[in-house]
């Protein structure tokens, strides 16, 4: 844990809600990350298949930064969009820091090197270093690192990751002004959340998302083919197969890529055992358990995944695990539509 003024760097297990939550401790209020996370109700999952042999995107989530929770606090939060090094210096003379919203893949720290772009992921910029770096803070490290301001410029300007592009978005937070009673507010996000994943409106959300990617995957041996540059888990730059880097890719975006593992599903599960013990209703506590088994059931794909990104892994093989990226949707899309069903008689 290092403090910088007011702020205080510390790991998280999500990145959006951690900070958030960095952000509300450095106003003087501490709530927990599954708080956050469940209040907000963005929980839920979006599949969005790429063109070509570029990665198909799957995301634990269905809303970026719905701020739902901040409502609930009171806390006035002012969405700015600045282009230079020396507007985003500027918001941060008078806030202990800003959150911004990156391409984790144009961060050099993750040694990803641009080959693996995820444009829905968040860090606090703390402090300028000088006039060409800024410090930040983000959550999946112990210690905040320095990004010159090209670096964080690219990071916050990337359009590799459509349709979750930063679009140059930071956020201002203030001081909350009340905290949330969960047994009050929290039923209502759990309606809000089992509504949205239930019945989206999207085919590439909710539960239509998972039937998507599980009708999908199928596709990725034909649809992700010949050679193509990527990053191995070394950090190393590498030619690989397409489908090697999909399946990589969806790797990294179950366990890697700021969910905490397990795609979110064991945070919700939290959530959801902190509203069973705030509310006395024994029927949260049970959806909890389903969620942490559908956790279960992703951690152990995406750890199988990120296995094979580190060995030269046959395409049959390759394929074999295919399959279980279908097989793993259908299972999981099971176990959450029925946990969500019960939690909409509540």
């Amino acid at each position: 844990m290092t403090t910088t003024g007011r702020y205080v760097h510390r790991r998280g297990t999500h990145c959006e809600t951690a900070c958030q939550c960095a952000l509300l401790a450095a106003a003087g209020h501490a709530v927990d990350e599954e708080v956050v996370f469940g209040l907000d109700a963005g929980f839920g999952f979006s599949f969005f298949p790429a063109n070509g042999n570029a990665p198909d995107i799957a995301v634990g989530k269905q809303a970026i930064m719905p701020l739902r929770a901040a409502r609930l606090m009171g806390v006035e939060v002012a969405l700015h969009t600045p282009k230079t090094a020396a507007g985003l210096a500027k918001l941060l003379e008078t806030a202990p820091a800003v959150m911004a919203r990156v391409d984790l893949g144009l961060l050099p720290y993750w040694g990803l090197d641009g080959r693996s772009s995820f444009g829905g992921y968040f860090v606090n910029v703390v402090r300028p270093l000088g006039t060409d770096a800024f410090e930040v803070s983000d959550a999946a490290f112990d210690d905040p690192v320095s990004v010159t301001a090209a670096e964080l410029q690219a990071a916050r300007s990337s359009r590799d990751s459509p349709p979750l592009n930063p679009d140059w978005k930071v956020y201002v937070f203030g001081a909350p002004r009340r905290t949330p009673r969960l047994n009050l507010v929290g039923p209502v996000a759990v309606r809000n959340l089992c509504r949205e994943i239930l019945r989206p409106g999207s085919r590439n959300l909710g539960i239509p998302g998972m039937k998507l990617l599980a009708t999908t995957a199928p596709s990725w041996p034909q649809s992700k083919h010949g050679e193509v540059e990527d990053v191995d888990l070394a950090g190393q730059v590498v030619r690989t197969d397409a489908l090697a880097r999909q399946l990589l890719h969806l790797g990294r975006q179950i366990e890697s890529f700021g969910t905490g593992g397990g795609l979110f599903r064991p945070m919700i599960g939290r959530y959801l055992t902190r509203m069973a013990d705030s509310t006395g209703d024994a029927r949260y506590a049970d959806a909890a358990e389903q969620f942490h088994e559908s956790g279960r059931l992703w951690s152990t794909l995406g750890s199988a995944l990120l296995a094979a990104g580190a060995t030269a892994t046959a395409r049959d093989e390759l394929k074999t695990l295919v399959d279980a990226v279908a097989d793993t949707a259908r299972s999981a899309m099971d176990i959450e539509k029925r946990a969500l069903t019960a939690l909409t008689t509540l």
